[in-house]
């Protein structure tokens, strides 16, 4: 069956007037490309006597009109030849996006250094890898500085940071970090530098892998369901003012207002500053936060922290607004206790739930959210070296 495949390819070449040698001459070349690297599609230039075939080509024998066998010969010998190597890429084709989609290349930090740091005296690792201070110990916590959005886009300055919120400022879109508890009291000192147009979810890709290739991290992502929240209206209506600039403020640098003095209620006064902003404060076990040119899903992102479970927007409101939400609770912050000069008889306050509706017109209704996490199933205590 191959001779005669073979013997029909050949004659047919020749007989529509083709050069005898360039047409060996093209066999040969294909064979040789076959030997230093086969390929399993290249069919038809092998054969069983490639010599034999070369001579015949050569003497150009009187050439006989195709039949019908020989006809049928060729025709299938076109058809394999056309089919095998579509069928072989139909077959190979999900194993060669798979290489191309990992040979990718990741996105890095132009530079980075990541360093283990202890605590300093009067510095206290806590649960959920908050870092707060000791009382009366007069420490002030290094601020962890830069990056997207911020007044130092082209990098970031964490002097310390646990583990656990380190992964929680790559990971952001994860409900939390489920991991070894000691993620909570490891710290360390990040630096690294990157372009200053870096986008938030580019930088989040860059720490990512920056986490993955020092500490050796490997996870998987888990559901659960939860109770959340869902913000709604309240009955009377929403009671928000509505911001005078209603532009977009997200790539402008938010100014940060300064302290000018304390109100009767024990509460800092804010020097004004125009922009995008949203502060909050903790007095003893009252607390305020202070909104200005921010829409209500910021809103709800800011409540979900604070009550430590999913709040989703459901008000529908999409405008930007500036407001002040006051209440009782809140965990105890040993940074921030109760100033001196705080009155003692105060007027008491709602606590969240309360302050939402009487303040603000809006409502939280209980709603089971299901949520991702993250869990680490293995990660170094100590980042590799610089």
């Amino acid at each position: 069956m191959v001779e005669d495949r073979e013997r029909a390819c050949d004659e047919e070449v020749l007989r529509l007037g083709n050069e005898p040698r360039a047409y060996a001459e093209g066999i040969l070349s294909i064979c040789k490309f076959y030997v230093e690297s086969p390929v399993a599609c290249v069919s038809g230039v092998t054969g069983a006597d490639l010599k034999k075939r070369i001579e015949v080509i050569m003497k150009n024998h009187a050439v006989l009109r195709l039949d019908f066998k020989r006809k049928a010969v060729l025709a299938v010998a076109g058809v394999a030849a056309l089919a095998l190597p579509i069928a072989i890429g139909i077959v190979n084709a999900p194993f060669v996006r798979a290489q191309s989609s990992t040979g990718q290349k990741r996105l890095t930090f132009d530079a980075s250094s990541v360093q283990p740091v202890s605590a300093p005296d009067g510095v206290v690792l806590g649960e959920g890898g908050r870092i707060g201070v000791r009382k009366g110990s007069g420490i002030q916590i290094p601020r962890n500085t830069g990056g997207p959005g911020t007044n130092d886009p082209g990098r970031i300055h964490y002097p310390i940071i646990t583990l656990r919120e380190l992964l929680r400022r790559a990971w952001e879109s994860y409900y939390e970090i489920d991991g070894p508890g000691w993620l909570d009291s490891r710290a360390v000192a990040v630096d690294a530098t990157m372009t200053p147009g870096t986008t938030k979810t580019q930088f989040q890709e860059m720490l990512r892998n920056l986490i993955t290739e020092r500490f050796g991290l490997q996870y998987h992502d888990a559901k659960k369901e939860i109770t959340g929240y869902v913000l709604v209206i309240a009955k009377n209506g929403p009671k928000l003012k509505s911001s005078a600039d209603q532009t977009e403020a997200e790539l402008a640098p938010r100014q940060r207002p300064t302290l000018t003095g304390r109100g009767k209620d024990g509460f800092p006064v804010l020097s004004s500053v125009a922009g995008k902003m949203m502060i909050a404060f903790q007095t003893g076990d009252r607390s305020r936060i202070i909104a200005q040119q921010e829409t209500i899903h910021a809103l709800a992102e800011n409540l979900s922290s604070r009550l430590k479970t999913i709040v989703t927007d459901a008000t529908g409101l999409t405008a930007k607004y500036d407001f002040t939400l006051t209440y009782e609770g809140g965990e105890p912050s040993p940074s921030q206790p109760p100033p001196a000069d705080t009155p003692e008889a105060l007027e008491p306050l709602p606590d969240i739930f309360g302050a939402l509706q009487s303040q603000l017109g809006l409502k939280l209704e209980r709603k089971p959210v299901p949520v991702t996490y993250l869990v680490v199933d293995h990660m170094e205590k100590t980042p590799t070296e610089n």
